[in-house]
């Protein structure tokens, strides 16, 4: 059955609710468009990746980010707030219709968002899980999204056994599907000779890490320099682990250059 959407609620943006099989509950898209869309020759989509689930405020909100910083009006972007169900790590379960969160986002959101706004240039960003979850899209999906950028997230995971990755990959063989090392070397070079992620840091995952991680963002970095995949990098200031401790602006400015 697809997925049905609510008549838009207007608050500094518009706000759907969704009704979808493959979550467990209702969720919502957030939609904010710059003041003068009408003018926007080649609109972009830039989709905010949630860390936790549901709308929940605990480490900020990506949206009200960009809202303070004006970011959709400095560059024109459309900023997409989707939420989900539970922790968004972006799996699919192949025997759970509820957690088929990859196929959720794709055909749930990135096509209703296709119809308010068609041949629009896709971009995705987030910090924790959401980045990773950011650089697994672009990697798996490079004819859909054109850049990715990840702040302060666990990307060179090779297994899923921290946090509540067991509970969302119960066989560590379904992980390598997901797990961005693994994409980085089969599925890096279709990215083309052009930057199209930027990593982003250091918090949690880090330069200094704490002793229960390691530097995710530096490994990153050196896997794709040996690999000769272009991109961005900039592991130099520390901010805390929130969508609010100042990294965005940086961030979403490197993706306007990414799809200039």
């Amino acid at each position: 059955m697809p997925a049905q959407y609510s008549a838009p609620l207007r608050l500094n943006y518009l706000q759907y609710v969704v009704t979808s099989n493959r979550q467990m509950v209702e969720t919502t898209i957030r939609v904010l468009e710059p003041d003068r869309l009408d003018t926007t020759v080649r609109p972009r989509i830039l989709f905010l990746l949630p860390s936790c689930p549901e709308l929940s405020h605990r480490s900020g909100d990506g949206l009200d980010e960009v809202l303070k910083h004006d970011l959709h009006n400095r560059y024109g972007f459309i900023a997409v707030a989707p939420t989900f169900a539970d922790w968004p790590w972006m799996t699919d379960l192949p025997d759970q219709q509820m957690f088929q969160q990859v196929l959720y986002f794709i055909e749930d959101v990135v096509g209703f968002i296709d119809q308010l706004h068609p041949d629009a240039t896709r971009l995705l960003i987030g910090y924790s899980k959401g980045g990773s979850a950011a650089l697994q899209l672009l990697l798996r999906y490079p004819d859909m999204f054109q850049a990715a950028a990840a702040f302060d997230s666990p990307v060179m995971k090779e297994q899923p056994d921290q946090w509540e990755m067991p509970y969302f990959w119960p066989n560590p063989e379904h992980f390598q599907d997901f797990a961005i090392p693994h994409l980085l070397r089969t599925r890096g070079r279709d990215l083309g000779s052009d930057p199209r992620i930027g990593l982003f840091g250091y918090g949690n995952f880090g330069k200094n890490a704490p002793e229960w991680t390691f530097d995710h963002l530096g490994a990153a970095h050196e896997l794709m320099t040996s690999l000769g995949i272009p991109h961005v990098y900039d592991n130099d200031t520390y901010r805390d682990h929130r969508w609010d401790s100042g990294w965005l602006p940086e961030a979403v400015a490197a993706l306007d250059r990414m799809s200039a």
